[in-house]
C-alpha cells in the first residue's frame, strides 16, 4: 500500500510547524541512520500530529490504527536516507513534508516484488502512507539546503503488532522506553 495524501496539514499547520522546526533545530541531535541530518524521537509537536492526524490516516488505510510513535528529521545539503525497511512499530507509516527548499523524492520498493522502485515527491503539508516493513525506502542525497520531515507510525488495532501501541512506552511524548 502506497498512498499520497494531499493537504494532510492545513496552511496554518504548515506555517506553525515550519516556524517551530526552524527554531527547534538546535535541540535536535545528529542522526545515525541518515548522514548530514538531525533527528528527534517523540517530539511534542510531532506526537500531536501523530494523534490528531490518525483519523485521516485510518481513512486512507481503511483499517483502525493504534499510534506508536513519531520521529522527526531535518536534512541538510547532501543529507540522505539510507535504504532500509522499518521495525514492527512502523507497520503503517507516514512521511510528512513540513518544508523543503527543493523537491526531493522518497523511493519505495516493495520487498516481495520485482517491480522497480517508485519515486514520490511531496510538497509541504503532503504525506505518503506506506507499510514500513513491506517496503524498502530511501532518499538520495539532498540537493537543497534544508528539508524537514516528520514520520508518523501506527499499527493495525487488530493486527499482530498491536502490542506495539505507544511503541511500548507508558505515555505519548515519552522520549525513551
Amino acid at each position: 500500500m502506497l498512498k499520497k495524501i494531499i493537504n494532510l496539514l492545513t496552511k496554518e499547520e504548515i506555517e506553525l510547524a515550519s516556524m517551530y522546526w526552524k527554531n527547534n533545530k538546535y535541540n535536535m541531535k545528529s542522526c545515525t541512520q541518515s548522514p548530514n541530518s538531525l533527528a528527534t524521537y517523540s517530539n511534542p509537536l510531532s506526537e500531536f500530529m501523530l494523534l490528531s492526524k490518525k483519523p485521516i490516516i485510518q481513512e486512507a488505510v481503511g483499517k483502525e490504527l493504534l499510534p506508536t510513535y513519531s520521529f522527526s528529521r531535518m536534512y541538510f545539503k547532501e543529507g540522505e536516507l539510507l535504504k532500509h525497511s522499518d521495525r514492527p512499530s512502523c507497520e503503517v507509516s507516514v512521511t510528512l513534508n513540513i518544508y523543503a527548499d527543493k523537491e526531493w523524492k522518497i523511493y519505495m520498493k516493495r520487498k516481495d516484488s520485482d517491480k522497480p522502485a517508485i519515486g514520490i515527491v511531496t510538497n509541504p503539508g503532503e504525506g505518503v502512507v506506506y507499510e514500513g516493513m513491506k517496503y524498502d525506502h530511501w532518499r538520495e542525497k539532498y540537493e537543497g539546503q534544508e528539508c524537514m520531515q516528520v514520520f508518523l507510525h501506527y499499527v493495525r488495532s487488530k493486527g499482530k503488532y498491536k502490542d506495539y501501541y505507544k511503541d511500548q512506552r507508558i505515555y505519548f511524548g515519552q522520549n525513551e522506553k
